[in-house]
Protein backbone atom coordinates (compact mmCIF):
# COMPACT_ATOMS: atom_id res chain seq x y z
CA UNK A 1 0.00 0.00 0.00
CA UNK A 2 3.18 2.46 0.74
CA UNK A 3 3.81 1.85 -3.02
CA UNK A 4 0.38 3.29 -3.87
CA UNK A 5 0.23 5.82 -1.63
CA UNK A 6 3.41 7.47 -2.77
CA UNK A 7 2.77 6.94 -6.14
CA UNK A 8 -0.40 8.93 -5.53
CA UNK A 9 1.47 11.48 -3.96
CA UNK A 10 4.07 12.16 -6.14
CA UNK A 11 1.83 12.46 -9.01
CA UNK A 12 -0.62 14.44 -7.27
CA UNK A 13 2.09 16.89 -6.31
CA UNK A 14 3.40 16.70 -10.09
CA UNK A 15 0.01 17.52 -11.63
CA UNK A 16 0.03 20.51 -8.62
CA UNK A 17 3.33 22.02 -8.95
CA UNK A 18 3.03 22.33 -12.94
CA UNK A 19 -0.66 23.79 -12.90
CA UNK A 20 0.63 26.17 -10.28
CA UNK A 21 3.89 26.81 -12.03
CA UNK A 22 2.38 27.72 -15.75
CA UNK A 23 -0.39 29.79 -14.23
CA UNK A 24 2.69 31.58 -11.64
CA UNK A 25 5.08 32.49 -15.31
CA UNK A 26 1.83 34.21 -16.16
CA UNK A 27 -0.30 35.41 -13.38
CA UNK A 28 -1.88 38.12 -15.54
CA UNK A 29 -2.84 35.44 -17.82
CA UNK A 30 -4.40 33.96 -14.12
CA UNK A 31 -5.89 37.43 -13.53
CA UNK A 32 -7.95 37.76 -16.90
CA UNK A 33 -8.99 33.94 -16.65
CA UNK A 34 -10.52 35.19 -12.99
CA UNK A 35 -11.97 38.45 -14.70
CA UNK A 36 -13.97 35.78 -17.24
CA UNK A 37 -15.33 33.69 -14.26
CA UNK A 38 -16.65 36.62 -12.43
CA UNK A 39 -17.99 37.95 -15.13
CA UNK A 40 -19.77 34.44 -16.04
CA UNK A 41 -21.51 34.08 -12.28
CA UNK A 42 -22.59 37.62 -12.07
CA UNK A 43 -19.33 38.60 -9.56
CA UNK A 44 -18.14 41.81 -11.78
CA UNK A 45 -17.48 43.66 -8.16
CA UNK A 46 -14.66 41.13 -7.70
CA UNK A 47 -12.94 41.91 -10.69
CA UNK A 48 -10.75 44.81 -9.25
CA UNK A 49 -9.25 41.87 -7.56
CA UNK A 50 -8.48 39.44 -10.12
CA UNK A 51 -4.87 39.97 -9.75
CA UNK A 52 -4.62 39.48 -5.92
CA UNK A 53 -6.87 36.12 -6.30
CA UNK A 54 -4.50 35.41 -9.21
CA UNK A 55 -1.47 35.58 -7.01
CA UNK A 56 -2.92 33.62 -4.22
CA UNK A 57 -4.41 30.94 -6.14
CA UNK A 58 -1.34 30.42 -8.07
CA UNK A 59 0.53 30.78 -4.70
CA UNK A 60 -1.63 27.55 -2.78
CA UNK A 61 -1.39 25.48 -6.11
CA UNK A 62 2.63 25.75 -6.53
CA UNK A 63 2.87 25.89 -2.52
CA UNK A 64 0.39 22.63 -2.01
CA UNK A 65 2.12 20.74 -4.97
CA UNK A 66 5.66 21.30 -3.93
CA UNK A 67 4.35 20.31 -0.13
CA UNK A 68 3.62 16.76 -1.82
CA UNK A 69 6.08 16.02 -3.68
CA UNK A 70 9.41 16.45 -1.20
CA UNK A 71 6.32 15.52 1.50
CA UNK A 72 6.76 18.24 3.62
CA UNK A 73 4.33 18.73 6.61
CA UNK A 74 2.21 15.47 4.33
CA UNK A 75 -1.29 16.13 6.82
CA UNK A 76 -1.12 19.40 6.76
CA UNK A 77 -0.85 19.33 2.59
CA UNK A 78 -3.41 16.00 2.89
CA UNK A 79 -5.57 18.76 3.74
CA UNK A 80 -5.01 21.22 1.44
CA UNK A 81 -5.03 19.11 -1.60
CA UNK A 82 -8.46 17.83 -0.54
CA UNK A 83 -9.72 20.79 0.06
CA UNK A 84 -8.31 22.12 -3.50
CA UNK A 85 -10.36 19.55 -5.30
CA UNK A 86 -13.58 19.40 -2.56
CA UNK A 87 -14.18 23.43 -4.21
CA UNK A 88 -12.76 23.16 -7.78
CA UNK A 89 -14.41 19.47 -8.35
CA UNK A 90 -18.13 20.84 -7.99
CA UNK A 91 -16.99 24.32 -10.15
CA UNK A 92 -15.64 22.50 -12.85
CA UNK A 93 -18.58 20.07 -13.05
CA UNK A 94 -20.56 23.22 -13.11
CA UNK A 95 -18.45 24.81 -16.01
CA UNK A 96 -18.48 21.77 -18.13
CA UNK A 97 -22.37 21.42 -17.93
CA UNK A 98 -23.55 25.34 -18.39
CA UNK A 99 -20.01 26.32 -20.19
CA UNK A 100 -20.08 29.88 -19.08
CA UNK A 101 -16.15 30.21 -20.22
CA UNK A 102 -14.62 27.70 -22.59
CA UNK A 103 -11.41 27.08 -21.41
CA UNK A 104 -10.96 27.06 -17.63
CA UNK A 105 -7.63 27.96 -17.55
CA UNK A 106 -6.12 25.33 -15.01
CA UNK A 107 -2.80 24.70 -17.04
CA UNK A 108 -2.55 28.47 -17.94
CA UNK A 109 -2.13 28.72 -21.61
CA UNK A 110 0.73 26.06 -21.69
CA UNK A 111 -2.40 23.61 -21.96
CA UNK A 112 -5.62 24.00 -23.43
CA UNK A 113 -8.31 21.45 -21.83
CA UNK A 114 -11.68 21.75 -22.71
CA UNK A 115 -14.27 21.96 -19.82
CA UNK A 116 -15.44 18.55 -19.15
CA UNK A 117 -11.58 17.14 -19.75
CA UNK A 118 -10.62 19.42 -16.70
CA UNK A 119 -13.62 17.77 -14.70
CA UNK A 120 -12.63 14.29 -15.11
CA UNK A 121 -8.77 15.39 -14.50
CA UNK A 122 -10.22 16.75 -11.28
CA UNK A 123 -12.52 13.30 -10.40
CA UNK A 124 -8.86 11.51 -11.01
CA UNK A 125 -6.94 13.58 -8.86
CA UNK A 126 -9.88 13.12 -6.27
CA UNK A 127 -9.18 9.72 -6.05
CA UNK A 128 -5.66 9.81 -5.38
CA UNK A 129 -5.95 12.83 -2.71
CA UNK A 130 -8.47 10.83 -1.13
CA UNK A 131 -5.74 8.03 -1.10
CA UNK A 132 -3.41 10.03 -0.01
CA UNK A 133 -5.73 12.03 2.77
CA UNK A 134 -6.83 8.17 4.48
CA UNK A 135 -3.26 7.08 4.21
CA UNK A 136 -1.64 10.50 5.68
CA UNK A 137 -1.31 9.84 9.69
CA UNK A 138 0.17 6.39 8.38
CA UNK A 139 2.77 7.27 5.81
CA UNK A 140 3.57 11.12 6.72
CA UNK A 141 6.71 12.97 6.41
CA UNK A 142 10.22 11.67 7.57
CA UNK A 143 11.18 15.13 8.15
CA UNK A 144 11.77 16.19 11.57
CA UNK A 145 11.86 19.61 13.40
CA UNK A 146 12.70 22.92 11.50
CA UNK A 147 13.13 20.97 8.22
CA UNK A 148 9.77 21.13 7.24
CA UNK A 149 9.24 24.70 8.41
CA UNK A 150 11.98 26.00 7.01
CA UNK A 151 10.78 24.15 2.99
CA UNK A 152 7.62 25.29 3.77
CA UNK A 153 8.66 28.79 4.24
CA UNK A 154 11.11 28.54 0.91
CA UNK A 155 8.23 27.07 -1.17
CA UNK A 156 6.16 30.03 -0.26
CA UNK A 157 8.61 32.88 -0.89
CA UNK A 158 9.57 31.11 -4.73
CA UNK A 159 5.86 30.99 -5.04
CA UNK A 160 5.22 34.47 -4.79
CA UNK A 161 8.72 36.19 -5.62
CA UNK A 162 8.45 34.27 -9.08
CA UNK A 163 5.16 35.48 -9.93
CA UNK A 164 6.53 38.71 -9.01
CA UNK A 165 9.71 38.99 -11.24
CA UNK A 166 7.19 37.41 -14.19
CA UNK A 167 4.57 40.80 -13.34
CA UNK A 168 7.22 43.17 -13.63
CA UNK A 169 8.98 41.57 -16.02
CA UNK A 170 7.62 39.99 -19.40
CA UNK A 171 6.79 35.82 -18.79
CA UNK A 172 9.92 33.76 -18.96
CA UNK A 173 7.83 31.46 -20.80
CA UNK A 174 5.40 32.79 -23.42
CA UNK A 175 3.07 30.45 -24.08
CA UNK A 176 0.57 32.68 -25.70
CA UNK A 177 -0.38 32.53 -29.64
CA UNK A 178 1.46 35.88 -30.10
CA UNK A 179 5.05 35.55 -29.30
CA UNK A 180 8.11 36.45 -30.84
CA UNK A 181 8.62 34.94 -33.91
CA UNK A 182 4.66 34.30 -34.66
CA UNK A 183 3.72 35.25 -38.20
CA UNK A 184 0.02 37.27 -37.58
CA UNK A 185 -1.38 36.54 -40.93
CA UNK A 186 -1.09 33.32 -40.27
CA UNK A 187 -2.22 32.79 -37.16
CA UNK A 188 -5.69 34.99 -37.82
CA UNK A 189 -6.18 32.91 -41.01
CA UNK A 190 -8.09 29.76 -41.64
CA UNK A 191 -6.86 26.88 -43.60
CA UNK A 192 -8.37 26.30 -46.85
CA UNK A 193 -9.68 22.61 -45.64
CA UNK A 194 -10.27 23.96 -41.91
CA UNK A 195 -13.69 22.38 -40.41
CA UNK A 196 -16.37 24.80 -40.18
CA UNK A 197 -18.76 25.12 -37.39
CA UNK A 198 -21.94 22.48 -37.79
CA UNK A 199 -24.92 24.23 -36.15
CA UNK A 200 -28.51 22.44 -35.82
CA UNK A 201 -31.77 24.57 -36.82
CA UNK A 202 -35.25 23.72 -34.77
CA UNK A 203 -38.28 25.27 -36.16
CA UNK A 204 -41.06 25.78 -32.98
CA UNK A 205 -44.21 25.69 -34.17
CA UNK A 206 -47.46 26.09 -31.15
CA UNK A 207 -50.09 23.93 -31.34
CA UNK A 208 -53.36 25.80 -31.64
CA UNK A 209 -55.50 23.73 -29.73
CA UNK A 210 -52.97 22.65 -26.93
CA UNK A 211 -50.76 25.94 -27.12
CA UNK A 212 -47.71 23.53 -26.43
CA UNK A 213 -44.83 24.05 -28.86
CA UNK A 214 -42.86 21.48 -30.97
CA UNK A 215 -39.51 21.61 -32.77
CA UNK A 216 -39.44 20.49 -36.27
CA UNK A 217 -36.46 19.92 -38.92
CA UNK A 218 -36.76 22.22 -42.02
CA UNK A 219 -38.18 18.84 -43.62
CA UNK A 220 -41.18 18.13 -41.85
CA UNK A 221 -42.44 21.45 -40.14
CA UNK A 222 -46.47 21.94 -40.66
CA UNK A 223 -46.29 24.85 -42.11
CA UNK A 224 -49.08 24.24 -44.57
CA UNK A 225 -51.83 22.92 -41.12
CA UNK A 226 -53.04 26.42 -40.47
CA UNK A 227 -55.27 25.06 -38.55
CA UNK A 228 -53.65 23.11 -35.55
CA UNK A 229 -50.05 25.03 -35.98
CA UNK A 230 -49.09 28.09 -36.20
CA UNK A 231 -44.57 29.50 -36.25
CA UNK A 232 -43.30 30.20 -32.93
CA UNK A 233 -39.99 30.51 -32.81
CA UNK A 234 -36.52 29.21 -34.13
CA UNK A 235 -33.82 27.38 -32.02
CA UNK A 236 -29.90 27.17 -33.92
CA UNK A 237 -27.43 25.45 -31.38
CA UNK A 238 -24.02 24.14 -32.28
CA UNK A 239 -23.70 20.91 -32.70
CA UNK A 240 -20.15 20.53 -33.40
CA UNK A 241 -17.44 23.51 -33.09
CA UNK A 242 -14.98 23.93 -36.15
CA UNK A 243 -11.56 24.85 -36.11
CA UNK A 244 -10.52 28.34 -34.73
CA UNK A 245 -7.32 30.03 -35.14
CA UNK A 246 -5.10 30.61 -32.37
CA UNK A 247 -5.56 34.44 -32.49
CA UNK A 248 -9.29 35.30 -33.35
CA UNK A 249 -9.60 38.80 -32.33
CA UNK A 250 -6.98 40.54 -33.78
CA UNK A 251 -8.40 44.07 -34.93
CA UNK A 252 -7.13 47.42 -34.97
CA UNK A 253 -8.51 50.85 -36.33
CA UNK A 254 -7.71 54.27 -36.26
CA UNK A 255 -9.57 57.12 -34.38
CA UNK A 256 -11.77 57.72 -37.27
CA UNK A 257 -12.86 53.85 -37.33
CA UNK A 258 -11.23 52.19 -40.35
CA UNK A 259 -9.84 49.39 -40.04
CA UNK A 260 -6.35 49.22 -40.59
CA UNK A 261 -5.55 45.47 -39.40
CA UNK A 262 -4.18 44.74 -43.27
CA UNK A 263 -2.37 47.79 -43.72
CA UNK A 264 -0.30 46.66 -40.79
CA UNK A 265 0.65 43.16 -41.17
CA UNK A 266 1.46 43.95 -44.86
CA UNK A 267 3.83 46.63 -44.23
CA UNK A 268 7.38 44.92 -45.46
CA UNK A 269 8.96 47.93 -43.56
CA UNK A 270 10.05 47.63 -39.77
CA UNK A 271 7.13 49.03 -37.41
CA UNK A 272 7.65 49.99 -34.15
CA UNK A 273 4.49 49.12 -31.54
CA UNK A 274 3.78 51.08 -28.15
CA UNK A 275 1.29 49.06 -26.71
CA UNK A 276 -0.54 50.58 -23.89
CA UNK A 277 -3.99 48.98 -23.03
CA UNK A 278 -4.62 51.26 -20.55
CA UNK A 279 -3.99 54.47 -20.69
CA UNK A 280 -4.80 56.56 -17.30
CA UNK A 281 -2.22 53.66 -15.83
CA UNK A 282 0.33 53.30 -18.95
CA UNK A 283 0.66 56.76 -19.38
CA UNK A 284 2.70 57.81 -16.15
CA UNK A 285 5.21 54.33 -16.60
CA UNK A 286 6.27 55.75 -19.70
CA UNK A 287 7.33 58.80 -18.37
CA UNK A 288 10.44 57.26 -17.40
CA UNK A 289 11.06 56.17 -21.01
CA UNK A 290 10.41 59.57 -22.65
CA UNK A 291 13.39 59.96 -24.13
CA UNK A 292 14.17 56.88 -25.01
CA UNK A 293 10.53 56.75 -26.52
CA UNK A 294 11.57 60.78 -28.58
CA UNK A 295 14.35 58.94 -29.78
CA UNK A 296 12.56 56.15 -31.16
CA UNK A 297 10.24 58.06 -32.85
CA UNK A 298 12.01 60.59 -34.27
CA UNK A 299 14.61 57.64 -35.79
CA UNK A 300 11.51 55.63 -37.23
CA UNK A 301 10.01 59.18 -38.83
CA UNK A 302 13.75 59.87 -40.32
CA UNK A 303 13.80 56.05 -41.75
CA UNK A 304 10.08 56.36 -43.12
CA UNK A 305 8.87 53.30 -40.34
CA UNK A 306 5.83 53.59 -38.86
CA UNK A 307 5.80 54.37 -34.93
CA UNK A 308 2.07 53.42 -33.41
CA UNK A 309 0.88 53.36 -30.29
CA UNK A 310 -2.02 50.49 -29.26
CA UNK A 311 -4.51 51.17 -26.80
CA UNK A 312 -8.45 49.82 -25.17
CA UNK A 313 -8.96 52.98 -23.99
CA UNK A 314 -12.04 55.02 -24.96
CA UNK A 315 -11.76 58.24 -27.02
CA UNK A 316 -12.22 60.39 -24.12
CA UNK A 317 -9.13 59.13 -22.33
CA UNK A 318 -6.91 59.15 -25.50
CA UNK A 319 -7.77 62.67 -26.10
CA UNK A 320 -6.96 63.72 -22.39
CA UNK A 321 -3.43 61.97 -22.77
CA UNK A 322 -2.67 61.95 -26.43
CA UNK A 323 -0.32 64.83 -26.25
CA UNK A 324 1.62 63.10 -23.18
CA UNK A 325 2.38 59.96 -26.08
CA UNK A 326 6.06 60.22 -28.11
CA UNK A 327 5.82 62.85 -31.20
CA UNK A 328 4.87 60.93 -34.98
CA UNK A 329 2.99 58.37 -33.17
CA UNK A 330 -0.28 57.21 -34.94
CA UNK A 331 -2.90 55.96 -32.30
CA UNK A 332 -4.80 53.19 -32.87
CA UNK A 333 -7.66 50.99 -31.04
CA UNK A 334 -8.19 47.37 -30.18
CA UNK A 335 -9.77 44.72 -27.70
CA UNK A 336 -8.10 44.84 -24.22
CA UNK A 337 -7.36 41.24 -24.01
CA UNK A 338 -5.98 41.43 -27.93
CA UNK A 339 -3.45 43.75 -26.51
CA UNK A 340 -2.65 41.99 -23.27
CA UNK A 341 -2.25 39.03 -25.00
CA UNK A 342 -0.06 40.45 -27.36
CA UNK A 343 2.18 41.64 -24.43
CA UNK A 344 1.54 41.57 -20.82
CA UNK A 345 2.97 44.97 -19.50
CA UNK A 346 1.32 47.70 -19.67
CA UNK A 347 3.13 49.74 -21.75
CA UNK A 348 4.89 47.18 -23.80
CA UNK A 349 6.68 47.43 -27.17
CA UNK A 350 6.94 45.24 -29.77
CA UNK A 351 8.76 45.36 -33.28
CA UNK A 352 6.94 43.82 -36.20
CA UNK A 353 7.81 43.47 -40.01
CA UNK A 354 5.34 41.97 -42.65
CA UNK A 355 3.45 40.81 -40.18
CA UNK A 356 5.57 38.37 -38.08
CA UNK A 357 6.49 39.65 -34.58
CA UNK A 358 10.48 40.50 -34.22
CA UNK A 359 10.67 41.55 -30.82
CA UNK A 360 9.19 42.24 -27.58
Amino acid sequence: MKIIVTFSRILTGLVFVFSGFVKAIDPVGTQIKFSDYFEAMGLAFLMPYALIFSFLLNAAELTVGLMLLFNVFSKFASWAGLFFLILFTPLTLWLAIANPVTDCGCFGDAVKLTNWQTFWKNVILFIFILIIFFYREKYGTDLKGKKNLILFSLFILFSFAFQFYNFYNLPIIDFRPLKEGTNIKDAISYPPDAEKDVYETDILYKNLNTGKSKAFDINSIPYQDTLNWVYDTTMTKLIKKGYEPPVHDFFLSNLNGRDITEDILNDKRISCILIIPDLEKGIKRIKNYKQKLADIAFYTDYNHYKFYCFTSSETRVINQYKNSLPPYVQILTGDYKMLKTFIRSNPGFVILKDGIILKK
